[in-house]
């Protein structure tokens, strides 16, 4: 699936190295992150999530799943898929991070759109193009808007990796 992600220019990646151990940074990162399952269809909504848990997903110990929660007010659709590697080299953390689209929504809105195609090809018969446009049109803006969630998500976490390495730089300051 990253494939098909990477060919339609759905993928970012991002490599981070930090100078914290390993297990430090697992640490904060799960001081951040509420546990739960990988499909990120739980029991529990984003608003019944603690507010101080920034993401929800599954730390292992090399490896990470996550995705943003949704605020309250937070009027983003699609949030992406957080995966992660965590190794150590050189006495440096080295952390490789893929972002892609939450799938679910995405194969709604597709369903959704062919839906829309499907009743607009209906109405060619009575010479009315306008629906097949509205649903191309949708098609496109929905590509954008998935787009700029991956730009948007990448630059969130890294602000919240930033923020971690700092915070545990701050630390070691003091002992």
């Amino acid at each position: 699936m990253n494939s098909f992600f990477k060919n339609i220019g759905l993928y970012d990646y991002l490599n981070f190295n930090i100078k914290t151990d390993k297990s430090e940074f697992l640490e904060s990162l799960k001081k951040i992150t509420y546990e739960t399952n990988t499909s990120f269809i739980s029991l529990t909504p984003d608003h019944g999530i603690p507010t101080r848990f920034e993401y929800r997903g599954l730390i292992n110990k090399d490896t990470f799943i996550l995705k943003r929660k949704k605020h309250f007010f937070d009027i983003t659709i699609f949030n992406s898929i957080i995966k992660g590697n965590i190794t150590e080299e050189n006495d440096k953390t080295v952390i490789k991070i893929e972002f892609t689209p939450f799938i679910y929504p995405f194969i709604f809105s597709i369903i959704g759109i062919l839906l829309f195609t499907f009743i607009g090809l209906q109405e060619i018969g009575n010479e009315n193009y306008f629906l097949i446009g509205i649903s191309i049109l949708i098609t496109i803006s929905q590509y954008f808007i998935l787009k700029r969630s991956l730009k948007r998500d990448k630059y969130n976490f890294e602000r919240e990796l930033n923020f971690i390495v700092q915070k545990s730089y701050q630390f070691k300051s003091y002992q």
